[in-house]
């Protein structure tokens, strides 16, 4: 079977030719590859804000196919797209731009254009989206993708043995088995599925594969159930497991992964394999020997090939196709998925993995290294190792124990070393090992020095005394980066070195041992110079008051800075604060007067400078009175006293500072004795600030602060004359005047009239009060009890109640016109008449005020402007007279609009409408008068300000009307209106009738008379739309009105004169068109039996329809009948073998396509073979050939009928003259096949064809754990399956066991055998060959569970934590296989402890584990899954780490002494105590426990001197074991308690001193590193002292307690002081919180959380993390590192945890801490992706793109651009939060692909295509030319080339026509330009493609026609218009056919009358043939028609056309025609004819 490219329905092979691929009528499968496309196209348009609902008709106009073209090749856009296309030509202009697109993307269509889709065609738009689908959903590839894609399939699932993508999916078990394959554990239960629920299988693997994967349901589960699934449907759908990241690729991936034991992870199937690395790796992992890589590609894939075949795979691509770099995936995929069912296979270099540090090796040091079996089929016999020095073979011994060597070996020699390991004397992969062999660095030891001072002489020693023979050499590198050498002198074992520092900061000293450093080294040694220690600001200060000072040190160096400060020989506290980085300050406090002494020190040396000295006085008993520090005038002096009597010596000095910062001369008098006046004379308002001082120090209450003010500065506004009962306002601004008090008093009458002051901000007040009678008032002010200028004011008032104001200028006013109206105001001022009038935009109107008669009678006038309210406001004395204020409404006639008023016509309404929207308020007054008779009118409100006035004229003659507006006429009124009778106007012609469509038609309309007038012609579609219409004449002439109707159906058509429609209208107009009918013909037929031609009109309109059917010139009978709506069936039955010739008609007009050509043939015997007739799997499908013989498979009718009676789907395919039929059966049993062909059944029909099913037999009673050397029976139940073959057989080890048969009845059987050996038993059975679902069954075959196993285990001792642990199972010589062996060790929590199961050589079994957490732990041991005798066991484990020995206390000889155990957090275990004296004598203890786990001991010592006590635990000894405890002599205090030995920082410690009875008290002195810690000391009863200190840092403490002097027994003690609060995790928590502020975790994770415990104090992090579950999440603590610990632990469930941190038991702050886990996924998706570097580059210059990871989880990049002819390095550089810029430079041009991962996985849409642009430009090449627009065959076509602006480049052009490949010549002209001749091979599509530098030029490829010559003889002539005829019933049209006359331009010229006629051309569509021509002549006379094709007259042409009057003339025309010479003469000369064309 030829491979073939399948499109729409025909699938065309390569050689182009049309194959048919379905048969019968059914075209369901093209609805399900229309819905499944359309669906994949709404994908691609997801989020564009488009859709596709019909897929024929949505793509037409172009718009939605642009954006599915720009979608798939990722572009913004595709080009200039019209948006809204109107027309026909801009729906080609945006198919055209789409296909270019495509065919762009070197995408070749096949007879697909731009008409094509435009049109509809469906066929042609599913071929033009498969085509997309193939290249942009599939893939783009150079093989079958159907042909890949099978393959992949069959090699991922091959027991479903898929062979298609139709009826193989129909049941869904195979997709659900494919899933199961994606990601194993959604389908487990495929096997299982019943065939019979297609639709349920179908979808609900769908759905899971749509919610598991994302794969969108592009088909529907109702689709893939369908028998009439196509290929396309399913390719497409399934494409979606395959594509590159898709579930099947990602799983076969992880399978290909998974047995690859070679080389690097496979991270892709792309170009990764191209150089053949991976498939070597592969195969080699499969126990196969490619041979070395070599730099030949090809070679390397071939023998990774061959190797393949010999694991029985065979390639699927050839080595050089695979080593394309653009090879396509589903390839190599398919290929790899194969080699997934192969087992790897290891070689012996990888049988083992050697284990071990080889970085530090010293001569004479064991160095061990262990060797791990990884492979069953060898043994530690099979292992060798060695050795090789420079000069020596060290021996090496390996101890074996299990699996594990532990190998060791002792170098004698430096120098490089190698090791080899050996498995059967060939080396492991990993050797040989090289290592060097070096003296001992670590033992040499650097004594440090801190600091040292500049220019002083400092020492360095080196010990290398037990680190073998070197050299040593010491470096001092200084501050500012120059080393020096240090010279180095040896002495016993030790080096010195002397260093003088020349500068100040950190030295780095490098301390060399045989050219390498030492460990520790560089160290460092900090210079200090205490000469550069600066003070400042130490100056006189004042008694009582702290004095602080500074001292810089920041040149100095690092160090401590100390200060004594003495008086009078007393020393002062002092304290030191570094404030910053070498920055002091120094604070003291005086005590008394005098001279003070300051002595500074840096790090114990005195600084420059020292001692200082200053003096301090006492200023307490200055005191400071009098009036001038508070409130004082200016201008005026003010003074105040100073007080000293008491203060001492010293000056008095005074500052005075004005506001305006000037200072103020201040006179002080007077002495210390009787104190100090101080006078001064302020000129500003504001604050001064008053500063005194006593020798420099401040005075008691210093600065003071003098308010000044001046009452003359304070205004007053003007105030206004009052009016009774109005409140009068005035304003008083005191801002200048300064601070003080204001007063007001307002009075009239002598009666105090109350006011109110409120504040307006800035010393501004509003005064207000009301006057209750008309006088005058007065007002006083004063400010600070002065009268202000101007008090008291005067205030008259009066009463306005009487004001008033009347007029028509209050009222309604008109525009523009002058109004007025009058206030009354006796008594009133007219300054205080204050009158403003507003206009309706709110803007002030002018007025003019006058008093008229000069009685205080006001009149305002003012002119109104525009219409509206006006708002007039009249106040007197700002208060509103009554009334105030008045509304006017203004109004203007002038703004009243009246509607046209149009020509009455008698007896009907007439009306018009007024709109005063914009004339204001008003009343409006209409009259109608005719005749001077008044015609009554009817005036409806339609909304607020617009009217409809209507009147029904009764007489035809002028009506006048008159409207107007508040009694003003509106302009123009009267109004006039005709009135007309419009009965009498006549309409007629065809255009009121029936016509055809897209015809010409025409009506007329005569006025008769009634007066000249407007008329309107509107002519709608059925569908509402209107038609043009073109109207000509006059109302004299009648009226013509033109209009061509294209719409079919009934057609209303207005008419209306003068605005009125005329009687009669609407007419109608029955529009049919004949173009339309839909005719069904059959085109052959079958002799004798009926033929049908089914003719539907619905489309075509109301019309007659007519046929005819003739055979050899005779009429054959037929009939028409209606079997529908508008639908009718011709029949007839043929005679004769002859063509049959159809003539249809409908109104008389042939029907497109008629007449009908039916072809008659006789039927022959079809002969039928396959399989399929005879047996048939159910769900499986099966075939059948049908040889026809030549003759049309529609004809051909099979019917499969199942046992239950219904119907199987039979899918039928041709191929040559055999049809193949294809069936699939559902059910068991006899299916009839019944075979028809034109209607008789085939001999022989209907065949029985027995269907069975092997997933119908069942086997049962199989016992799955039988015993050895006992029957084992089952049953095989095959009575449901069928009629078929059983065969059954029994494997064990590969071998077959024999077995018996006994047929038990009805299909069912018994087998039985007998197992001889234990172990696992295949049970298979076949029926017909076919294995049934569930085999095989396997059947354990086992003995009976010994009692012989015992356990050799330490079952009463206690196990340390994370110490490797073991027990040996013995097996008493018994052979056990270790499968059947199981252990389980639980710990405490409920975890599993990791154990290893080990085989002796004696076949015992050892099992290693190792305990993680204290506590009991069970151990379960099993043996073919039951407990053994006596498991489970139970074993303790401990942690010795967790034991805390403290609060040691002891007295003196005899005297009891002892400490406190607390082994509470440790487990359980044996626990040992003892106590050795000076004399080394056991010392007997008492153990008492107090809790559970914690023990007091106590011991009565005899001897004087250092005792030691041993504690062990679980046979192991405590890390701090021995503990010492000195005891001295009698008599002697004892000191005990918890602050003796630990302390936290700022806490108080307690410690207690035993006094014994001695009489006495105790001295404590408590030191820390840099500090001295006040400690008190409460006597307490009994002789016992509590001693609480509170330390101020953390480290390790000095406690010293004495006794009378003498230290205590064990003083000095050493506390250890921590301060948890000082651990800090590094970076901050914020950098470890999630968005809830929770630790953030991941599942599976290790978490490391860091901390800085450096200033701590000396302690251990010890961490606690608890699960969700409250389980104890295993956690380890690193210190590995000084001031750093890390916390490392790893999540193992999702959920919240919980961490407990302490530092040295203490808790950090804020413990325990919140954490949450999340689950370990990393969502690839939200990968985000930028810039143009994705897409292309430009040769050398650097392209970029950015990588965003933020939003998906951790992970890295990695990138890789790789092309045909180069790789491009690509740069990543991160720019932090998960982002990274990338770079890469090109250097060679051309087509690359970009991979891109994220954690080894592809990011979406990767690889990326890159189009690196060369130094030449495609674009800039342009092609230009006739023959671009095609031409005739066997002409040239001419196209002309201009490379001159693209650069230099490769000039190359193809052009193809339908079939055939067209010539093409170019010349080269040597300027740059070329000309290209085309030479076309046959006439059609031709596609020229024209590429610069292998790249398309802009515009290629071009599509132009070749057409045929042209023939004139060809075209026909037709039709009554080239006939001669009377003008009345003339037919003008005729008919031109071109068809068979080639390519050519009709010309058609007609001479005639002038301006007699008038000339139309019109076709169907573009591409028809047959043009239609009319020029309705309007007049007698000869017309002349000239016909031309391509400028050739065609047959007849000219022709001669006589239109006359009458019949008679006709015939005399006829008549005169018949002579040869006779003419014809026109009345008209020459001149006035016209032409058309």
């Amino acid at each position: 079977m030829s491979e073939v490219d399948i499109i729409g329905n025909q699938a065309r092979s390569r050689e182009g030719r049309g194959l048919s691929v379905r048969g019968g009528d059914s075209d369901k499968w093209i609805t399900i590859q229309k819905n499944t496309f359309q669906n994949w196209i709404n994908l691609q348009l997801h989020g564009s804000g488009m859709t596709v609902d019909n897929l024929q008709e949505d793509l037409c106009d172009g718009v939605k196919l642009c954006a599915l073209v720009a979608a798939l090749q990722q572009k913004p856009s595709i080009g200039r797209v019209i948006k809204k296309p109107n027309n026909q030509h801009q729906y080609l202009e945006n198919v055209t731009l789409a296909l270019n697109a495509i065919a762009a993307d070197n995408i070749r269509l096949v007879n697909i254009g731009s008409e094509d889709i435009v049109n509809g065609s469906l066929k042609l738009i599913l071929g033009l989206i498969w085509h997309l689908i193939l290249r942009y959903q599939i893939g783009k590839t150079k093989f079958p993708p159907k042909k890949l894609m099978l393959a992949w399939l069959k090699a991922v699932v091959p027991e479903c043995q898929i062979t298609n993508f139709t009826s193989d999916w129909n049941d869904g078990v195979n997709l659900h088995a494919v899933i199961e394959y994606c990601q194993p554990g959604l389908c487990p239960d495929w096997r299982h599925l019943s065939r019979q629920n297609r639709l349920d299988n179908c979808r609900n693997a769908m759905t899971i594969a749509r919610d598991k994967f994302d794969i969108p349901l592009v088909v529907r589960p109702e689709d893939l159930a369908s028998p009439h699934l196509d290929d396309l449907s399913g390719m497409t759908y399934l494409s979606y497991f395959m594509n590159v990241d898709s579930p099947g690729y990602m799983a076969t991936l992880r399978n290909v992964n998974a047995i690859n034991t070679q080389g690097s992870r496979i991270n892709d199937f792309g170009s990764s394999w191209n150089d053949g690395t991976h498939l070597c790796n592969l195969v080699k992992s499969l126990g196969q020997n490619p041979g070395p890589i070599t730099p030949n590609h090809v070679d390397n894939l071939q023998r990774g090939i061959d190797c393949g075949r010999r694991l029985g795979v065979e390639p699927i691509l050839s080595a050089k196709e695979m080593a394309d770099p653009e090879v396509e995936h589903l390839g190599i995929m398919a290929y790899a998925a194969y080699f997934t069912h192969l087992k790897p296979v290891k070689s012996l270099a990888d049988k083992a993995v050697i284990e071990g540090n080889f970085g530090s090796v010293y001569v004479g040091q064991e160095k061990t290294f262990r060797v791990i079996i990884d492979d069953d089929d060898v043994s530690s016999g099979d292992f060798r190792a060695e050795v090789i020095g420079p000069d020596s073979i060290p021996p090496v011994r390996l101890s074996w124990s299990g699996r594990t060597a532990t190998g060791s070996f002792t170098p004698s020699e430096m120098g490089q070393h190698r090791l080899n390991v050996y498995c059967m004397n060939e080396p492991l992969a990993s050797c040989p090992i090289p290592f060097k062999v070096s003296s001992d660095r670590s033992k040499v030891t650097f004594h440090p020095v801190d600091r040292c001072p500049v220019g002083v002489i400092t020492e360095l020693k080196v010990d290398t005394s037990s680190a073998g023979q070197g050299d040593i050499r010491m470096e001092v590198e200084t501050p500012n980066g120059h080393s020096t050498n240090l010279p180095v002198v040896y002495r016993q074992g030790m080096y010195t070195a002397n260093f003088t520092p020349a500068e100040v900061g950190d030295h780095r000293i490098f301390v060399h041992y045989d050219n390498e450093q030492i460990v520790g080294s560089p160290f460092l040694v900090k210079a200090f110079d205490p000469s550069k220690v600066n003070v400042y600001g130490l100056e006189g200060g004042s008694v009582g008051r702290a004095l602080s000072f500074t001292a810089d040190s920041q040149s100095a160096g690092e160090g401590e800075l100390t200060v004594v400060v003495t008086h009078n020989g007393v020393t002062i506290p002092s304290q030191v604060t570094t404030r910053q980085s070498g920055i002091h300050n120094i604070d003291f406090t005086p005590q008394g007067a005098g001279t003070y002494r300051v002595q500074m020190y840096f790090n114990d040396v005195e600084i420059r400078g020292s001692p200082y000295t200053l003096e301090i006085v006492d200023s307490s008993m200055v005191s400071v009175s009098g009036d001038g520090l508070s409130l004082v005038p200016v201008n005026k002096t003010a003074s105040f006293n100073v007080h000293t009597r008491g203060a001492g010596g010293g000056n008095i000095s005074v500052d005075i500072t004005s506001p305006s910062g000037q200072q103020v001369p201040a006179r002080i008098s007077g002495n210390g004795t009787n104190g100090y006046t101080v006078e001064y004379t302020p000129r500003e308002i504001g604050t001064y600030i008053v500063t005194a001082s006593l020798s420099g120090i401040p005075i008691k209450g210093s600065p003071f602060r003098v308010k000044t003010y001046d009452p003359s500065l304070v205004k007053v506004s003007k105030i206004p004359q009052g009016v009774v009962g109005t409140p009068t306002k005035f304003i008083v601004d005191a801002s200048a005047a300064g601070e003080g008090t204001l007063e007001i008093a307002v009075s009239a009458n002598g009666r105090n009239i109350p006011n109110q002051a409120r504040a307006l901000g800035g010393g501004r007040f509003e005064v207000s009060f009301v006057g209750r009678e008309a006088t005058r008032h007065k007002a006083v002010l004063t400010y600070n009890g002065e009268h202000i200028p101007g008090s008291p004011f005067l205030v008259d008032f009066m009463d306005a109640s009487h004001i008033t104001a009347t007029g028509e200028g209050l009222s309604l006013v008109p525009c523009h016109r002058q109004t007025h109206f009058t206030v009354n105001a006796p008594g009133a001022a007219l300054p205080d008449l204050n009158i403003r009038l507003t206009g309706p935009d709110g803007r002030e109107v002018p007025t003019r005020i006058r008093d008229v008669k000069g009685d205080q009678h006001y009149r305002v006038e003012w002119t109104p402007t525009s219409i509206g309210d006006y708002k007039a406001v009249i106040e007197y004395a700002d208060m509103p007279i009554k009334g105030s204020p008045f509304t006017v409404k203004a109004f203007d006639a002038a703004n009243v609009k009246i509607s046209k008023i149009n020509q009455g016509f008698l007896g009907r309404p007439n009306s018009f409408t007024l709109d005063a929207s914009e004339a204001g308020d008003g009343n409006l007054e209409i009259q109608v008068t005719a005749d001077g008779e008044s015609v009554p009118n009817y005036v409806r409100q339609e909304s607020d300000t617009n009217f409809r006035v209507s009147f029904t004229p009764q007489r035809a003659s002028k009506h006048h009307i008159s409207v107007r507006f508040n009694g003003e006429p509106v302009p123009g009124s009267p109004f006039s209106c005709g009135v007309v009778d419009s009965d009498r106007i006549h309409v007629s012609g065809e255009g009121i009738k029936m016509v055809p469509a897209n015809v010409l038609t025409t009506l007329k309309v005569d006025p008769k008379g009634e007066g000249d007038g407007d008329l309107s012609v509107r002519v709608f579609t059925p569908s509402g739309h209107e038609v043009p219409v073109r109207v000509s004449g006059n109302a004299r002439s009648a009226f013509r009105a033109d209009y061509t109707p294209h719409e079919i159906g009934l057609y209303k058509v207005h008419v209306e004169y003068s605005g009125v429609e005329i009687k009669g209208s609407p007419f109608t107009c029955n529009v049919y068109d004949p173009s339309l009918i839909r005719v069904n013909s059959p085109g052959r037929g079958y002799l004798g039996r009926p033929i049908h031609f089914q003719i539907d009109t619905s489309a075509a309109g109301t019309g007659d329809l007519e046929a005819e059917v003739k055979c050899r010139g005779s009429n054959v009978a037929s009939h028409i009948r209606e079997i529908g709506r508008n639908r009718y069936e011709l029949s007839f039955t043929p005679r004769d073998l002859s063509t049959h010739i159809v003539t249809i008609l409908f109104n008389r007009f042939p029907l497109p396509g008629s007449p009908y050509h039916v072809d008659i043939i006789d039927s022959n015997s079809v002969t039928m073979s396959g399989e399929g007739l005879h047996t048939a799997q159910v769900y499986k499908e099966t075939w059948f050939n049908l040889d026809l013989h030549g003759m049309d498979e529609n004809d051909l009718e099979v019917h499969i009928t199942s046992p239950s009676g219904s119907e199987i789907p039979c899918r039928l395919s041709k191929k040559g003259h055999v049809c193949r039929a294809e069936y699939t059966p559902l059910e068991v049993g006899q299916h009839m096949i019944d075979v028809f062909f034109a209607g008789t059944r085939l001999q022989g029909s209907p065949f029985v064809s027995q269907a069975y099913d092997p997933s119908l037999v069942r086997i049962t009673d199989v016992d799955k754990t039988a015993k050895k050397e006992r029957e084992i029976a089952f049953t095989v139940d095959a009575s449901q399956a069928g009629v078929g073959d059983l065969d059954a057989v029994v494997t064990h080890h590969g071998h077959s066991i024999h077995t018996y048969r006994e047929t038990i009845g009805d299909g069912r059987y018994r087998y039985t055998f007998t197992p001889t050996d234990v172990g696992h038993y295949d049970v298979n059975v076949k029926f017909n060959d076919e294995q049934i679902p569930g085999c095989p069954v396997v059947v354990n075959v086992e003995e009976q569970v010994p009692t012989f196993i015992t356990i050799n285990f330490r079952g009463v001792e206690a196990l340390n934590v994370r110490d490797r642990n073991h027990f040996i199972l013995h097996m008493d010589g018994h052979h056990v296989d270790s499968d059947a062996l199981q252990t389980r060790i639980k710990a405490p929590s409920g975890e599993l402890v990791p154990a290893n199961l080990v085989r002796q050589s004696d076949g015992d079994y050892k099992v290693e584990w190792t305990p993680t957490m204290a506590g009991k732990h069970s151990v379960d041991v099993l043996f073919a899954g039951q407990q053994i005798q006596g498991s489970p066991f139970f074993i303790n484990v401990f942690d010795i780490n967790k034991i805390r020995v403290d609060n040691f206390y002891n007295g003196g000889l005899e005297e009891t002494a002892g400490f406190n155990v607390d082994a509470s957090q440790a487990g359980r275990a044996e626990q040992s105590i003892w106590v050795v004296s000076p004399s080394g004598r056991n010392v007997p203890v008492d153990v008492q426990e107090t809790r559970a786990s914690e023990y007091a001991v106590s011991y009565v010592p005899h001897e004087v001197g250092r005792h030691k006590i041993h504690l062990t635990y679980g046979a192991l000894e405590h890390p701090g074991s021995p503990f010492t405890q000195e005891i001295g002599e009698g008599a002697l205090a004892t000191a005990h308690g918890d602050g003796l030995y630990r302390g936290e920082e700022d806490k108080p410690a307690t410690f207690f001193v035993e006094s014994g009875g001695i009489t006495g008290e105790p001295t404590i002195q408590v030191d820390g590193p840099n500090s001295i810690a006040k400690c008190s000391i409460d006597p307490q009863p009994g002789g016992r002292f509590a001693i609480t200190y509170v330390p101020v840092e953390t480290g390790l403490f000095d406690i010293t307690v004495k006794w009378n002097g003498r230290d205590i027994h064990g003083s000095p003690f050493h506390p250890r002081i921590v301060d948890a609060r000082k651990v800090r995790v590094i970076g901050g928590w914020q950098h470890y919180m999630d968005s809830q502020e929770r630790i953030h975790l991941v599942v599976g994770e290790e978490k490391h959380i860091p901390f800085e415990t450096a200033e701590a104090g000396p302690g251990k992090l010890t961490a606690e993390v608890r699960g969700p579950t409250g389980s104890i999440v295993p956690c380890t603590v690193d210190d590995s590192y000084n001031g750093k610990s890390t916390v490392i632990f790893t999540p193992r469930e999702e959920g919240h945890h919980t961490i407990h941190l302490n530092w040295s038991g203490h808790p950090l702050s804020g413990s325990a801490f919140s954490a949450y886990a999340t689950g370990g996924f990393h969502d690839i998706t939200k990968i985000i992706l930028s810039g143009r570097g994705l897409k292309e580059a430009t040769v050398r210059e650097e392209a970029e793109f950015f990588i965003d990871g933020s939003q998906a989880g951790r992970g890295e990049p990695q990138v890789q651009l790789t092309g045909v002819r180069a790789e491009v390095n690509v740069i990543i550089s991160p720019l932090g939060g998960g982002k990274y810029r990338c770079t890469y430079i090109p250097v060679i041009p051309g087509a690359y692909l970009l991979h891109i991962t994220w954690n080894d996985r592809h990011v979406k849409g990767a690889p990326f295509k890159v189009n690196v642009i060369g130094a030449f430009y495609p674009n800039k090449v342009a092609v230009t030319g006739e023959g671009l627009k095609g031409g005739l065959l066997g002409r040239d076509l001419d196209i002309r080339i201009d490379t001159r602006k693209a650069g230099p480049g490769e000039l190359t052009a193809f052009c193809t026509g339908p079939n055939k490949v067209a010539y093409c010549d170019l010349e080269d002209n040597r300027d740059g330009t070329f000309r290209l001749l085309v030479k076309a091979q046959e006439a059609g599509r031709h596609v020229l493609q024209v590429k610069y530098g292998g790249e398309h030029v802009l515009g290629s490829p071009f599509v132009f026609r070749v057409s045929a010559q042209p023939d004139a003889s060809k075209v026909r002539v037709s039709g009554p218009g080239v006939e001669h005829g009377i003008l009345a019933c003339f037919q003008s049209r005729f008919i031109v056919e071109t068809r068979g006359a080639g390519a050519g331009q009709l010309m058609v010229r007609i001479r005639g009358p002038k301006g007699a006629f008038q000339v139309e051309m019109y076709r169907d569509s573009q591409k028809d043939r047959t043009i239609l021509c009319r020029f309705d002549p309007t007049e007698t006379g000869l017309y002349i028609i000239h016909v031309k094709w391509s400028n050739l007259d065609v047959p007849g042409s000219p022709f001669h056309v006589h239109i006359v009057d009458t019949q008679q003339e006709l015939e005399q025309v006829l008549k005169e025609e018949s002579y040869p010479n006779s003419t014809l003469h026109s009345s008209r000369g020459y001149s006035q004819w016209r032409e058309e064309f």
